[in-house]
């Protein structure tokens, strides 16, 4: 078998440790595993002398490469749906309410949600762009920066218990995972910006939401975030390239091994 794991060029170093995961849990298995920068995979797809692999990872967030595999017959993963939802907030929002999930008041205008409010980056990621926003002034301040026109934003009523969230780890139709993350000095309780993180049971709540959304998608490996307002979980969003190093710090998990059995097993069956 012959496999690509594909990620955007920054990326790549600070998943170093990552990526040689991929490399040790494909190798034990006689696969083939070639790591790929974006622009590389986008050339090798279009060349018209050399064969697809069967299998793409696809660590890169990049909708269209997706897209383009995908009809050539490659099995993607995530697939191109996880993808999207995973990089646009504001679909994900409407996907969890049209299920019937609870969510955040959310919209397109600042005018809407009222003070406060969170504004998001609709694709951003680790909470890198999510800023809390008071009054009318730090709207202003919020447009000011130079990344405010380089990117579309959503505002979103502000969740009461701030500083505390879920992530739920999903392989397939599986949760293998989940992980409390919270802050006392943030309203975004992200790892990677210096949240603590501990181990949670899921409670019947949490599960029906997760659930609700492992069962309507074809699920690679995500993480399903929740927020909590007024005691209650309330979908925030899906992370499609879902960091595992809370699990791997926390829990004898092994997210790489899991992930990388569940393809090996679908394919086979697939054949």
């Amino acid at each position: 078998m012959n496999w690509w794991l594909v990620y955007e060029e920054e990326d790549i170093e600070r998943n170093r440790a990552y990526i040689d995961m991929f490399f040790r849990s494909c190798s034990s298995r006689n696969i083939s595993l070639e790591l790929l920068r974006t622009p590389d995979a986008f050339k090798r797809i279009n060349s018209l002398s050399e064969a697809l692999p069967s299998v793409v990872i696809n660590r890169s967030r990049d909708i269209s490469l997706s897209l383009i595999l995908e009809e050539k017959g490659t099995a993607v993963y995530n697939n191109s749906q996880i993808t999207k939802l995973g990089n646009d907030k504001l679909a994900a929002i409407n996907f969890a309410e049209d299920l019937g999930l609870p969510v955040m008041k959310t919209s397109v205008s600042p005018g809407d949600p009222g003070w406060p409010m969170i504004a998001k980056s609709i694709s951003g990621h680790g909470g890198t762009e999510v800023f809390m926003l008071k009054d009318p002034s730090d709207l202003e301040e919020l447009e000011k920066k130079d990344i405010f026109p380089l990117r579309r934003w959503i505002y979103q009523e502000v969740a009461s218990d701030t500083g505390r969230d879920l992530r739920i780890y999903v392989i397939g139709k599986r949760i293998i995972g989940s992980m409390m993350r919270s802050s006392d000095t943030d309203f975004r309780s992200n790892y990677c910006l210096g949240g603590q993180a501990s181990v949670h049971t899921l409670t019947a709540e949490e599960y029906s939401i997760a659930r609700t959304i492992i069962d309507t998608l074809d699920i690679g490996h995500c993480g399903i975030d929740l927020i909590y307002d007024h005691g209650s979980p309330v979908f925030n969003e899906i992370e499609d390239a879902v960091g595992t190093r809370m699990l791997y710090r926390y829990t004898d998990i092994d997210a790489v091994e899991e992930y990388v059995d569940y393809i090996s097993h679908s394919e086979g069956a697939n054949k």
